[in-house]
């Protein structure tokens, strides 16, 4: 099987289910302390939305933490409590229980009186660093670790998008997020969720053809 992208068309009815769970998490969050907004990874990177093959497809969200009360500044608890919130916020209707992944959270959706998947969607738990950068809450599973992972050069991310966008070269970012989702497929690595992989990919876009000055290089600028 391989990565192929999904019709918009197909996927709106599920990205509006999706919404509704999450808006519903982020007021329960609100009533504990927890301030966080949360956004389709690549949503101004339109028609990125991936499926493996034939079978079931996701839509990857992150969830910004962007004020939390001094507890929370245990990771463990932090992500419980989001964990649990969005499980509220499921209630039955639409999602199983979210699943605690090493990377996010993932609520399953199966088809009617089967245990087949039709559609899940993940949760990826972000805040931003003094540094600008995006740091993601991963779960260490071996060591039961919860710590904050730094996703490189994520701060210049929307800005060096919007270069690429204005330059005509955005198929070419789709054509490398495609490229690197399958890798990471091929190599059965599952710590590479869809927001690091979009950030690589602009990256690495943006690297072959712009330098420091603005205009265009075919030299990494790193």
């Amino acid at each position: 099987m391989a990565y192929e992208f999904v019709r918009e068309s197909e996927a709106k009815q599920y990205r509006s289910d999706c919404s509704y769970v999450l808006k519903e998490t982020c007021e329960l969050l609100k009533k504990k302390g927890i301030s966080a907004q949360f956004s389709l990874v690549g949503s101004g990177a339109r028609n990125m939305i991936t499926r493996d093959g034939n079978g079931p497809y996701d839509l990857d969200y992150n969830l910004l933490v962007m004020k939390a009360d001094d507890e929370y500044r245990d990771p463990r608890l932090l992500k419980d409590t989001i964990r649990n919130a969005l499980n509220k916020a499921v209630g039955g209707k639409f999602f199983s229980d979210a699943q605690d992944s090493t990377s996010c959270l993932t609520a399953l959706l199966h088809f009617k009186d089967t245990p087949n998947v039709e559609f899940s969607f993940d949760v990826a738990i972000i805040k931003k660093n003094p540094n600008g950068n995006y740091m993601r809450l991963v779960h260490n599973k071996p060591w039961n670790q919860y710590t904050w992972n730094e996703v490189p050069r994520s701060h210049q991310v929307k800005d060096r998008a919007d270069d690429i966008k204005e330059e005509g070269l955005w198929q070419e970012v789709r054509d490398k997020y495609l490229e690197k989702k399958n890798m990471y497929l091929s190599w059965q690595d599952h710590n590479h969720p869809s927001f690091v992989v979009y950030v690589e990919a602009v990256n690495e876009v943006y690297n072959r053809y712009f330098n420091r000055g603005g205009g265009y290089s075919v030299q990494s600028i790193f």
